[in-house]
């Protein structure tokens, strides 16, 4: 394929992109404000064996929630290593991961769709996607997921679940038949949200759904997970 000259050979280092994740990362340190009000919810969930991101979450609908630099560029960079080239998330909140996953979109030709459930968060989204100079390789659906991720075209070779945790284990399901063999599925908040998410973990965690997974301490905990044949083998990783 001949090379595309609007594409930018800098990837994270183009700098639309830097310097949008730049503001957005230091914009993003007020959500500890949004936790500071939220400290009488999770005193209590304490006492009922809720995790602090559980206890907090009817505070986050205006919170960046962002994810860390750390792993914003290691999906980008194993994005790019893998060439993925049809990068679907699950909840985008206000677009600083889906930067880093439109920008390894961008440099491996292909396309990033995203979605996010809130109106107000959607907009801005799409506009620090037009700041960072990615829009015409990004796409954010507005909504369910359930709903706009339904008519998605596959193979699709790279996931990223962020969104509502409940709904991990029905998104993934409702794009299993739209996977890549070894298509690449990173979830978030695997620790901070321990028990809403142990039913995703043990559901991922199990070779005879299909996929191959790794838990990793970053940040609030993710796991990696590759998809693979369904096989009869006992469970590769634990809670």
């Amino acid at each position: 394929m001949p090379f595309d000259s609007t594409r930018s050979r800098d990837g994270l280092n183009d700098p639309e992109i830097a310097d949008t994740l730049s503001r957005l990362h230091k914009d993003a340190r007020r959500d500890r404000w949004v936790f500071a009000r939220a400290l009488p919810a999770i005193a209590l969930g304490r006492l009922r064996g809720r995790s602090v991101f559980e206890s907090a979450e009817p505070f986050l609908s205006d919170a960046y929630i962002p994810v860390s630099p750390e792993l914003g560029r290691l999906m980008y960079q194993i994005a790019r290593a893998a060439k993925s080239r049809n990068i679907v998330e699950f909840g985008s909140s206000l677009g600083i991961s889906a930067i880093y996953l439109a920008a390894a979109a961008r440099e491996n030709d292909g396309r990033f769709t995203g979605t996010e459930m809130l109106p107000h968060k959607f907009r801005i989204a799409e506009s620090n996607l037009v700041s960072a100079g990615l829009k015409r390789w990004a796409d954010i659906r507005e909504g369910d997921a359930l709903e706009s991720l339904e008519p998605l075209d596959g193979p699709v070779d790279f996931v990223f679940l962020d969104g509502w945790k409940d709904l991990y284990v029905p998104i993934l399901q409702l794009l299993e038949p739209k996977l890549a063999d070894g298509a690449l599925i990173f979830a978030d908040n695997i620790h901070s949200f321990r028990k809403t998410l142990k039913p995703f973990v043990d559901y991922v965690c199990d070779p005879r759904n299909g996929y191959e997974t790794t838990l990793v301490p970053i940040g609030s905990g993710v796991s990696i997970s590759t998809w693979r044949e369904q096989s009869n083998e006992k469970p590769d990783c634990r809670y």
